[in-house]
């Protein structure tokens, strides 16, 4: 009998739109493009490069692909990519520039795409140091 009552409660919980602690779920688009999101490191200089670090980091899992691009003073220095990984709950890259003479602003861009259930979902966090190397 306790059974019974145990689905029948989760039948309740179901049909009120409920979900479980630790359950992934989305009800609609937008919540289903947060299960995934990015990170951009704040870009650090060792042995006359500039490196700049992102991440995408996914709950549970999935599959994911991410652009890691470096710029100094809003200029394009250079780029990485991933390509797609498939079923992983953190990716990451690092693109690095050569550092240049004076004082640039340098800063970290991800850009990905995440694709739960055949839809494509995109992500992106920028970070720039506060001050220059």
């Amino acid at each position: 009998m306790r059974k019974k009552a145990a689905a029948g409660l989760l039948c309740v919980v179901a049909v009120a739109g409920l979900v479980a602690p630790g359950a992934a779920y989305a009800s609609s688009a937008s919540e289903a493009a947060t299960s995934c999101y990015a990170r951009a490191d704040t870009p650090f200089y060792s042995n006359g490069k500039v490196y700049a670090t992102g991440h995408a980091y996914c709950s549970p899992w999935g599959d994911v692909e991410i652009t890691v691009t470096i710029t100094a003073d809003g200029a394009f220095e250079g780029d990485t990519d991933t390509g797609l990984i498939q079923g992983t709950p953190h990716i990451s890259d690092t693109a690095a520039a050569p550092n240049r003479a004076g004082n640039q602003r340098w800063c970290t861009r991800v850009d990905g795409k995440y694709y739960p259930g055949g839809g494509t979902y995109i992500i992106s966090d920028v970070t720039c140091e506060s001050a220059g190397f």
